[in-house]
C-alpha cells in the first residue's frame, strides 16, 4: 500500500508538538484528569502522555497535584495578551493617525518584549526626510523612547531583570551608567514621558507617553520619531507633547483606565 506523499505544509510539521498542543486542549476541556483516563480520551499509550505531561509540568503549562493533572493560567496569559494587543491596535490606530495629522511626524505604537521593545503598529507622516522604520522592528528597551518610558513605569523588579541583561552603547549619548539610567528612568515617570535624543540611532530622536490600562499598568507606548535636526525643545514643549499626552489620556481611557 503506497503512501500518500506529504504536502510542502504538512512537510514541516512536529509530532510531538503537535501532540502536546492536543494535550493542552484536552486538558481544557475539563477541570483536572488522571494519566490513564486521559490516555484513554486521546487514544494514545500511557508512556507517550506521560512525557508529554512531564514536559508541560516543566514548562509551566501544567500543574500535577496527587496524580492528576490540570492547566495552569499560563496558557491563558499568553492569549490575553495576544488579545490585548490586538485591541490595542485596534483602539490606537484613529487615535495615532489625528496625532500625526497634528504633529507631522510618525508615530509607533509599541510593546515590550524580553530586553526590548517591538513596534506593533505605525502611522508614517507624509514627509520629503522621515525615519525609516517597521512594524516588528525590535529596539533596545534602555536607549528608546517607547522603551523608556515602558520601563520608568514598569514595577522595579522587572525593570532590574531587563537591565541585568544588558546595558549596551549604541552611540556616544546612549545612558549606559546604571544609576544615570534609573535617575532618567525616574524623571521619565515623574514627567510622565520619556525621549531618545540620538542614544540609539544618532540621526534619530522620539518621545513616547505609557498607554495605561484599568489597573493603571503600562501595557504600552506611544511615541513620535522623526530626524534628531526636528527635534527641538520648542516643538516638543508646544507640538509634540500636548498631542501625545491628549491621545494617550483618551486611548487609555479606551482601555478602561479612570480619568
Amino acid at each position: 500500500m503506497s503512501r500518500k506523499p506529504k504536502s510542502d505544509g504538512e512537510a514541516y510539521l512536529t509530532a510531538t508538538l503537535s501532540k502536546g498542543l492536543e494535550v493542552l486542549e484536552a486538558l481544557a476541556e475539563v477541570e483536572e484528569i488522571g494519566l490513564s483516563e486521559l490516555a484513554r480520551r486521546m487514544e494514545i499509550s500511557a508512556p507517550t502522555l506521560f512525557r508529554l505531561l512531564a514536559t508541560l509540568v516543566a514548562s509551566g503549562y501544567v500543574q500535577k497535584s496527587d496524580s492528576r493533572y490540570r492547566l495552569t493560567l499560563k496558557s491563558w496569559e499568553i492569549g490575553a495578551k495576544t488579545v490585548r494587543r490586538l485591541k490595542l491596535r485596534e483602539v490606537v490606530r484613529p487615535r495615532a493617525e489625528r496625532l500625526v495629522e497634528r504633529s507631522a511626524e510618525s508615530a509607533h505604537l509599541a510593546v515590550l518584549q524580553g530586553a526590548g521593545v517591538v513596534i506593533i503598529d505605525k502611522v508614517e507622516a507624509v514627509q520629503p526626510v522621515r525615519v525609516d522604520t517597521y512594524v516588528g522592528q525590535r529596539a533596545p528597551a534602555h536607549c528608546s523612547a517607547t522603551g523608556k518610558v515602558i520601563l520608568a513605569f514598569s514595577p522595579e523588579d522587572r525593570v532590574k531583570e531587563i537591565l541585568d541583561q544588558s546595558i549596551e552603547r549604541f552611540t556616544e549619548r546612549t545612558i549606559v551608567d546604571r544609576a544615570k539610567l534609573m535617575k532618567d528612568l525616574a524623571v521619565a515617570r515623574s514627567r510622565g514621558y520619556a525621549t531618545n535624543r540620538g542614544e540609539w540611532r544618532a540621526d534619530v530622536s522620539a518621545i513616547a507617553v505609557p498607554l495605561l490600562d484599568h489597573a493603571d499598568a503600562v501595557v504600552a507606548s506611544l511615541s513620535l520619531t522623526m530626524p534628531t535636526q526636528r527635534f527641538t525643545d520648542a516643538a516638543i514643549k508646544n507640538a509634540f507633547l500636548p498631542a501625545l499626552k491628549e491621545a494617550a489620556a483618551a486611548i487609555s481611557a479606551d482601555l478602561g483606565r479612570a480619568p
